[in-house]
């Protein structure tokens, strides 16, 4: 009778310490699936965020004749009627 619960005892002990490990390694898993929402959430924010600067650029493109004039003289080297364009070179830094 002795021998029975001993051996018992080793089947529970056996079974508890495969389900601690069972438990432990499911806690790993979501403590990373934790981490990895955070990092998911932080750069969902700073996609909203650049999303948000981009309408903005956008509708400012849209509505303000300044901000057009500006990024077509700038970007494209637009100039007005009657003005002149200079372009003023850098000297070599070996001369």
């Amino acid at each position: 009778m002795h021998i029975f619960r001993f051996i018992l005892f080793l089947i529970t002990l056996a079974l508890l310490l495969v389900s601690i490990d069972q438990f432990m390694k499911g806690y790993r898993d979501w403590e990373q699936a934790q981490l990895a929402e955070a990092s998911y959430r932080a750069e969902i924010e700073s996609l909203e965020a650049k999303r948000d600067k981009l309408k903005h650029h956008v509708e400012m493109l849209k509505i303000d004749e300044l901000t057009k004039e500006r990024l077509a003289r700038e970007r494209l080297g637009y100039i007005k009627p009657g003005e002149i364009k200079f372009k003023i070179a850098k000297p070599n830094a070996t001369e």
